[in-house]
């Protein structure tokens, strides 16, 4: 006599489960048992199986769908039905009535456990009594891996299907699960998960029963610190598109980490993976239609009034509110110019999540190195307000960022407020030549971390950001400041520093030595080693003016020649 339904009744597991209905196929024999938390995972049945559900497949149809699919399973002749009654589930009296009346008609006992059991808990019994250790964790890992197949199918992309695959799994294992990004960002979790990930200096490398691609983690994390609680945290990493780390983090809140609990998460990072992948190919083709979108109004190429409002309409955004540029770039002032574009494309996605997390309502686009970002002005909004604000999300944005490479820096340039769309390509421009002469006009926080240029500040030098031609710029610097440059010998870059520090601190010689650290004297002797070459009368402050501008304008040639 083969394993039977009345059997299984008498495990320990069942001690409390109520026989609802169908004690005419108590003699039903048992060839398996498999879960069902997607509806078309009745394709997946052989035949002869115990059916374990909390009814989450059939959270929202309608009862002529859920006739159809349990007049496919009385075709495959199941042995028993075994149920969780939630309380989120649309017409659950009245599908549990069907339920009976199905089990009455074909002879399939109905019982009820307990909600707050896991499925593996139900499972492992069963399946101990069908199979050996080894055919047991094979059957185990099938149902696991057929059920997150099957969840695949019936939703499409979106957040929701990366729910509902962590909340099929949350109800395999019986704890809170959570999923992050590279970035330790929360990116979705079930009920009770903790929306913050800290990796411990004492993590542990967790190895599971079998081979896996993943990496699993194991940490004890503090849930209170007043009363000391402490439980269990796993960690599975895994690389998503384009070398992109992912973590699933399962908190061991309801119960200890289970011997089949690491089949069930290998099968749901499977799935996520296939999910994500599937999202970003299709985000990535909106991303680019969009990026079309954006690069156009940036350079002004909107030819008629039915393609800007076509274009603003994908965007989501309003024809006559007030805009303004922004352009983000990465800096690392200590690394080789190779180096420097190396890390800007390792790091764009980071600075690109950065950008969206903390600022509300823009478009962003990536252009090789930099990102771009079209951000809407607040009415009434002043400029004051409008720079602090600026500036506090900068720096949170530098903070980011440097949890990830101490020595990187974020730059930002930042073009005029201009009204309606139409006008977005004249505040792109600004931002980029601001951008581009950024280490000229700049406005730094407190720790020197970021950076951000107005183009409003740049002055008179508005006007020499219209020319490409260094030659042109040339022609700005006066003929004894020429002659500095000109100079031949190795002392003239420190000539240089000298004279733009003496300058820069009012032609104070005391201040002068003390910022590049310098006797007093040797201050002095620099100086007239430079009114000597270059014949700079300092008491003209015509003249003055004049190679202060030279200086800037020699510092704006060297960034365009860079």
């Amino acid at each position: 006599m083969g394993f039977r339904v009345q059997d299984m009744m008498k495990l320990g597991i069942f001690s409390e489960a109520k026989l609802l209905g169908g004690r005419a196929g108590l003699d039903n024999e048992i060839q398996g048992a498999t879960i069902i938390e997607a509806p078309d995972i009745v394709k997946f049945i052989n035949g002869g199986e115990v059916l374990l559900t909390r009814f989450y497949a059939f959270q929202a149809c309608t009862m002529e769908e859920f006739n159809g699919y349990f007049r496919e399973l009385a075709v495959k002749r199941v042995s028993a039905i075994v149920i969780k009654r939630g309380d989120d589930v649309e017409d659950i009296d009245e599908k549990v009535s069907y339920i009976l009346k199905f089990a009455e008609e074909f002879q399939v006992p109905v019982l009820e456990v307990a909600f707050e059991l896991s499925f593996r808990e139900i499972l492992k019994p069963i399946l101990e009594q069908l199979f050996n250790e080894e055919v047991k964790q094979l059957k185990y890992f099938k149902t696991t891996y057929d059920n997150f197949t099957a969840l695949s199918f019936s939703y499409g992309s979106g957040q929701d299907s990366i729910r509902k695959i962590l909340d099929v799994l949350e109800k395999l294992i019986g704890n809170p699960i959570a999923l992050f990004n590279q970035n330790m960002d929360y990116l979705a979790g079930t009920e009770g998960s903790i929306p913050h990930l800290t990796i411990s200096q004492k993590i542990e490398e967790y190895h599971p029963p079998f081979y896996s691609n993943y990496t699993y983690l194991k940490q004890t994390v503090v849930l209170d610190e007043e009363d000391e609680d402490t439980c269990e945290q796993y960690l599975v990493k895994w690389r998503a598109m384009y070398n992109r780390s992912m973590y699933l983090v399962i908190t061991t809140l309801n119960s200890s980490f289970g011997d089949m609990d690491d089949i069930a998460i290998e099968n749901a990072v499977t799935a996520l993976r296939q999910e994500l992948f599937r999202q970003h190919s299709v985000e990535e083709l909106e991303e680019k239609f969009q990026n079309d979108i954006i690069t156009q109004l940036l350079i002004g190429k909107i030819h008629s009034m039915q393609e800007l409002e076509r274009a603003i309409g994908h965007l989501g955004i309003p024809l006559d509110a007030g805009y303004r540029v922004l352009i983000f770039k990465l800096w690392n002032e200590t690394a080789e110019e190779f180096e420097k574009l190396n890390e800007a494309f390792k790091y764009d996605s980071i600075l690109r999540d950065a950008i969206l997390s903390e600022f509300e309502d823009v478009r962003v686009r990536n252009d090789v190195d930099k990102v771009i970002v079209i951000q809407q002005i607040r009415p009434g909004q002043k400029q004051e307000e409008y720079r602090r604000e600026l500036k506090a999300t900068v720096e949170r944005i530098q903070k980011r960022i440097s949890q990830k490479n101490k020595g990187l820096r974020v730059r930002a340039g930042v073009g005029k407020e201009v009204e309606g769309v139409t006008n977005i390509s004249d505040s792109y421009k600004e931002a980029g030549d601001s951008l581009e002469f950024i280490g000229i006009f700049e406005e730094q926080n407190k720790d020197q971390d970021s950076q951000i240029a107005y183009f409003s500040d740049m002055g008179i030098f508005k006007l020499l950001c219209k020319t490409d031609s260094t030659k042109e710029l040339y022609e700005y610097i006066p003929e004894a400041l020429q002659k500095l440059f000109h100079y031949k010998k190795q002392q003239r870059q420190e000539l240089i520093l000298t004279l733009r520090t003496y300058l820069d601190r009012n032609q104070n010689l005391t201040k002068t030595a003390q910022e590049l650290f310098v006797h007093y004297k040797t201050a002095a002797y620099r100086i007239d080693r430079i009114a000597a070459i270059t014949g700079i009368d300092f008491n003209n402050p015509s003249e003055v003016l004049a190679v202060r501008i030279g200086l800037i304008v020699y510092k704006m040639i060297g960034n365009m020649e860079r």
